[in-house]
C-alpha cells in the first residue's frame, strides 16, 4: 500500500512520504480509542478520527450541512439549527438504499478533509505517524492512503462486555450494533497486520511495538 499512498500524496503537491499513514480498523468495543491514545503518547502519532471529522462537517457551515439538509429535509434539524444525529441516523438507516444514499453524500466529503489533515501533519515535520481511524476504511475510500492498515481485534464476548459497561448498553443492543458492522473475515481481508486486544493491554502494546520495528 506504500506506493498508492505515495501517489496519492504527490497528488496533494506533496513531495515525499516521511510520515507514515496507518489505517486503524476494526468493529465498536475492539478498543481502537484506547490504541489511538497510547499511539498519541507514546509515539507522537497525529490521530484522526474519521467519526469525529464526519460530525465536524456536519455541523452548520460544514461541507456536508448543506446537502444533507437538501437530501432529507428540515425535519433533521433541531431548534438551533443543527443537524440531530439520531433523527438523521433513523431516516437513514431503514435500508441499503438509504444507507448509499448517504453514503454518496459524506465519504467523499470526509475523503477530502481526511487529505487534507494529513497534508497539514505532513509539513509541520511534528510527526512520525498519521493514524487514520474508521470502522469503514474501504467503504469510505480510504484504503489507499495508508501505507499499512491494521485490523484491530476483539472477541465479540469481550467487544460486548466493554460496550456494556462503557455505554451502558443491554447485550441485545450491543448484538445488534455489531452485527450492523462488517463481519471479521472482511476486516482482515483488508489488512496488512492484526492486532488482538481482547486481553491485557500490555501484550496489545507490545504488538504495537513489533510493528512498529
Amino acid at each position: 500500500m506504500e506506493e498508492t499512498a505515495k501517489r496519492v500524496n504527490t497528488q496533494l503537491g506533496k513531495k515525499g512520504m516521511d510520515m507514515k499513514i496507518i489505517g486503524l480498523t476494526g468493529g465498536v468495543g475492539a478498543g481502537k480509542s484506547s490504541v489511538l491514545a497510547w499511539m498519541k503518547e507514546a509515539y507522537g502519532a497525529y490521530i484522526i478520527v474519521t467519526d469525529e471529522v464526519g460530525h465536524r462537517l456536519m455541523e452548520p457551515g460544514g461541507a456536508s450541512y448543506e446537502r444533507l439538509v437538501e437530501a432529507y429535509g428540515p425535519g433533521i434539524l433541531g431548534g438551533d439549527g443543527t443537524i440531530q444525529r439520531e433523527q438523521l441516523a433513523n431516516i437513514v438507516f431503514r435500508d441499503e438504499e438509504s444507507v448509499a444514499k448517504i453514503n454518496a453524500i459524506v465519504h467523499p466529503l470526509v475523503k477530502q478533509a481526511v487529505l487534507e489533515e494529513i497534508r497539514r501533519a505532513e509539513e509541520s515535520g511534528q510527526y512520525p505517524y498519521a493514524v487514520v481511524e474508521s470502522a469503514l476504511l474501504k467503504e469510505g475510500g480510504l484504503l489507499k492512503l495508508c501505507d499499512t492498515v491494521w485490523y484491530l481485534y476483539a472477541s465479540a464476548d469481550v467487544r460486548v462486555q466493554r460496550l456494556m459497561a462503557s455505554r451502558g448498553y443491554t447485550k441485545e443492543r450491543c448484538v445488534s450494533v455489531m452485527d450492523r458492522q462488517l463481519p471479521e473475515t472482511a476486516f482482515r481481508r483488508m489488512a496488512d497486520a492484526v492486532i488482538d486486544n481482547s486481553g491485557n493491554f500490555e501484550e496489545t502494546k507490545r504488538q504495537i511495538a513489533r510493528l512498529l520495528g
